[in-house]
């Protein structure tokens, strides 16, 4: 089921790989949301780091980067999709982590964790 368009005001272009110059996608409905104090890992290693998050509908095709050794407990973080909001604009973020919410209910959705990417 689709998140209702009004809880996304926004839109994004996705690009994959991380610095490619044409997008996947264009215009993605999403809604941005600072989130420092959330996104903070206090300097532990295999932490979860971000300073933004966006919500997405769930057949938003967005992807991060991480995987995990076989013999490891922690999973390791690489640059997954890059995400420039507004669609068309220059603010460019990384994707950290997707998480699928609320799965086979009506609110249903993606929300990617985003670092912010300085130009």
């Amino acid at each position: 089921m689709a998140i209702p368009a009004a809880l996304l005001p926004t839109t994004c272009d996705i690009y994959r790989p991380f610095g490619d110059s044409t997008p996947l996608a264009t215009a993605v409905p999403c809604r941005l949301v600072a989130d420092m104090p959330g996104g903070r890992n206090n300097g532990l290693a295999g932490t979860l780091l971000f300073t933004h998050y966006i919500e997405l509908d769930p057949s938003a095709g967005i992807l991060d980067g991480c995987t995990r050794l076989l013999t490891a407990n922690a999973p390791s973080y690489a640059d997954g999709d890059e995400v420039r909001i507004p669609s068309g604009g220059s603010t460019s973020f990384v994707v950290v982590w997707v998480e699928e919410r609320q799965v086979g209910t009506a609110q249903a959705s993606k929300r990617a964790y985003l670092l912010r990417h300085a130009v």
